[in-house]
């Protein structure tokens, strides 16, 4: 299975752009050694250069290093590893890095990826603690280059335009074809029985009026034998009376005042309706028709008749059709591949130019030259040149912009509390981990006063820095309006009034807020729009998902109380060994490689499995239960959103060593 290779070479540079000479001339020579030629060799070392030039502007931007070279040569692929100490691509290291991800963000790097991914066969990106390797791999290709033209022009646009657009006529005229014919069909042997069922009571009424009269049985015989000629898809005509003595038939005169035996198949209760029977191998149609006069029976018509001309003559006709319509596509296929030629050779002519950026050269313009079409399509080429040339010379620039989010993502996470608060009869444990470099995730826990305690999770729609900005002010004015109140529903109900007309336009902040009294041991709370609550407790052994009613800050509403008039107070008295878990939709939307989310049951049997049942359990390995079971279901997928949760566990309050009075705690 693994093939041992043919060379191996090992080579180290110092992370400088003076090095790049000499990194090409070992490119060049160990690539013309495995029998590249010399235009490719000059795409590898264009993609090298680019690794080279991200990692010295990248790993290496504020200090000096080394870059190690690994060249691996096998019979049918060359592997390059570029190997550095320096700042990884991946912030969180330890895994692969999403390349299509940093192409798209626009991130510093992204751009040289997306040419290195153009030209070599395989790009790949490993990081881990103090070492990053940036892997390439290109194919040997063996394939004869006349095949492969061959090949090319087998399925030129011009042809696969002409074929598809063959084969989209070709089944519009078939679907209408089948569909005008079965509806033609039906219509016309549907005639073909509304007329003999015509004649059938034409023939009953002329042989009531023989059967009056008294006519010879020789008449009644003319009379059928007269309407047969007059009707060649007529097979059979026959007259009976009222006891079933025949008074004529066409068949044979001798069967006159005979008994009539109906054919197989035929039920002589219907009458005026036509019926199918088989004779001879052949399909005909049978007609009871009744003789009678005013009210009074004289007997019946019995009519057997074939629809085999009528068939032929619908054949005939269908194959001059079906004749026609592949001679019409034959000329039709024909103009079309004219017509495709007329739009398609200005396109080919363009995508020989555009070879000439694939092997690297991103400085020669096409000229502006030919018809409208081919001028437009040459002046968006040169354009995209000209963007890319740029982007390649802002890249610091955009790496600079890109250090300052960090540092605004390292300036967010000191707005979080570093330590919690210490709260009387209570342990708690709070966890918070960005999806990117900043986020708009928020959760605290501070002193409003000595008895009353305000613990909180909040969740800005979105991410990035206007989720940041307004997680930050949210922040402030909480601790603000929180002083001397120790109701959450007027906390929560002076914040919203406070920042609602300051909220932009399509963001809103889902909420959940309490308040603790360390002397009656209860938390009273509201929820706006959040998570559920998930309370645990020991004293009746169950776990309850409480979810009061409320909406989001930010939402336009029809009038200034709707708000507090949605949002819904609710008061938990919380027991010894109780736990409650207030979290952020980061933690149930959590989803796995095929998109498969975490969700509330799963969090929720977490508890009822191995937190119910264990008392002892403190916050931090509940905490450590619940990343766990994430990390697990998700996976090596990335984290789609912000995951922050605080974790409460009711303890047995120490007594107080020194007299009984105010805990101070200082605000984290």
């Amino acid at each position: 299975m693994f093939r041992k290779p043919v060379r191996e070479i090992n080579a180290e540079f110092q992370a400088a752009e003076s090095s790049l000479p000499a990194i090409r001339t070992l490119i060049r020579e160990t690539f013309i050694n495995a029998g590249f030629a010399r235009k490719e060799v000059h795409k590898v070392n264009l993609a090298i250069e680019e690794g080279v030039t991200n990692i010295i502007r990248h790993a290496y931007l504020y200090e000096d290093g080394t870059i190690r070279f690994r060249i691996v040569v096998y019979k049918k692929r060359i592997i390059i590893s570029l190997i550095d100490s320096g700042r990884s691509f991946q912030p969180d290291g330890g895994s692969k890095l999403d390349l299509e991800k940093l192409v798209e963000s626009g991130r510093k790097g992204g751009l040289g990826f997306y040419m290195i991914k153009k030209i070599m066969d395989s790009v790949e990106y490993l990081s881990s603690p103090g070492l990053n390797e940036l892997r390439m791999t290109k194919l040997v290709s063996r394939q004869p280059q006349k095949a492969r033209l061959f090949m090319g022009r087998m399925f030129t646009l011009r042809v696969k335009f002409s074929l598809y657009t063959f084969l989209i006529m070709l089944v519009i005229i078939a679907g209408s074809y089948i569909f005008i014919d079965n509806r033609t069909t039906k219509n016309i042997h549907q005639h073909l029985h509304d007329t003999v069922e015509a004649l059938s009571k034409t023939i009953a009424d002329q042989a009531s009026g023989y059967i009056l009269n008294r006519r010879a049985e020789v008449e009644f015989h003319d009379l059928a034998r007269s309407y047969l000629r007059a009707n060649p898809e007529l097979r059979r005509l026959v007259l009976v009376d009222t006891t079933g003595l025949i008074l004529a038939d066409t068949h044979d005169i001798r069967n006159l005042l005979k008994k009539y035996e109906l054919p197989n198949d035929v039920d002589p209760n219907i009458l005026g309706d036509p019926q199918t029977y088989k004779a001879d191998e052949e399909d005909l149609h049978y007609l009871i028709q009744p003789i009678a006069d005013r009210g009074k029976k004289f007997g019946q018509v019995h009519i057997s008749y074939s629809s085999r001309q009528l068939s032929e003559s619908i054949d005939a006709a269908r194959r001059k059709v079906i004749l026609l319509t592949i001679i019409g596509l034959a000329f039709g296929i024909g103009g079309i591949y004219l017509l495709s030629n007329y739009f398609v050779s200005p396109i080919v002519r363009i995508t020989e130019r555009v070879r000439k950026f694939s092997s690297g050269d991103i400085e020669t313009e096409l000229p502006l030259e030919g018809m409208e079409e081919y001028f437009e399509i040459s002046k968006a080429l040169n354009e995209m040149m000209t963007r890319l040339r740029r982007d390649h010379e802002n890249i610091i620039e955009r790496e600079k912009v890109a250090k300052e989010i960090e540092v605004a993502g390292q300036i967010q996470k000191t707005l979080l509390p570093e330590n919690l608060p210490e709260v009387p009869g209570l342990k708690l444990d709070a966890y918070y981990r960005a999806a990117s470099r900043i986020s708009g995730d928020l959760y605290d826990v501070f002193r409003i006063d000595d008895s009353n305690y305000c613990l909180l999770v909040a969740d800005v729609s979105g991410k990035g820095i206007p989720a940041s900005l307004i997680m930050s002010v949210l922040r402030t004015v909480i601790r603000i309006m929180a002083v001397g109140k120790t109701r959450a529903h007027t906390i929560l109900n002076a914040v919203n009034d406070y920042i609602k007309n300051d909220i932009p336009a399509g963001i809103f902040i889902t909420i959940f807020l309490g308040v603790y009294n360390i002397e009656t041991k209860k938390l009273n709370f509201v929820s706006a729009g959040h998570n559920p609550l998930i309370y645990c407790g020991q004293k009746d052994q169950k776990i309850e998902i409480i979810n009061p009613p409320g909406i989001p800050l930010g939402l336009p509403l029809q009038s200034e109380n709707s708000f507090a008039e949605k949002l819904r107070p609710q008061t938990l008295e919380i027991h010894t060994d109780d736990t409650l878990f207030v979290y952020s939709d980061g933690i149930t939307e959590a989803m796995d490689r095929t998109g498969n989310k975490y969700g509330l049951e799963k969090l929720q049997s977490i508890f009822e499995e191995r937190v119910m049942n264990n008392s002892r359990l403190t916050p931090e390995e509940i905490s450590h239960l619940v990343l766990e079971d994430i990390d697990r279901h998700c996976g090596l997928a990335a984290q789609a959103d912000d995951i922050t949760f605080i974790t409460v566990c009711s303890v047995p309050e120490e007594p107080p060593k020194d007299k009984p009075g105010i805990e101070t705690q200082n605000l984290g």
